[in-house]
């Protein structure tokens, strides 16, 4: 089962509507560090496909804005629709899979 890939507010608002858990990648189709960065987020979603979501901002600015997402990529934890935790991504440096794994952890995932 692949990663689900957002493409519209209302698939992203239907997605977190349905409670539970979920792992929201956002990030760019230009950005060299998104791109370094994909492989890893969907090799630790194949163990649980339902919880990742990929969000490509280049669809969805203002979704990308209403988060606060400065950087990408950025994965941001919702728990029953609500943004509860936020991992960015280092500017000129995007995110490891160490950092991932963490975070991944830290929200009891």
């Amino acid at each position: 089962m692949n990663i689900k890939n957002i493409k519209t507010k209302p698939e992203f608002d239907a997605e977190l509507g349905a409670g539970g858990k979920r792992l929201a990648l956002f990030y760019s189709s230009w950005c060299p560090f998104c791109a370094a960065f994909l492989p890893v987020f969907t090799k630790t979603a194949a163990g649980s496909p339902s919880l990742f979501i990929k969000v490509c901002t280049d669809d969805l600015s203002a979704l990308e804005d209403s988060l606060s997402v400065e950087v990408v990529p950025t994965v941001l934890f919702f728990k029953d629709g609500k943004l509860k935790k936020r991992l960015d991504g280092a500017p000129g440096a995007g995110l490891t899979e160490e950092k991932l794994a963490a975070f991944i952890n830290s929200c009891g995932a």
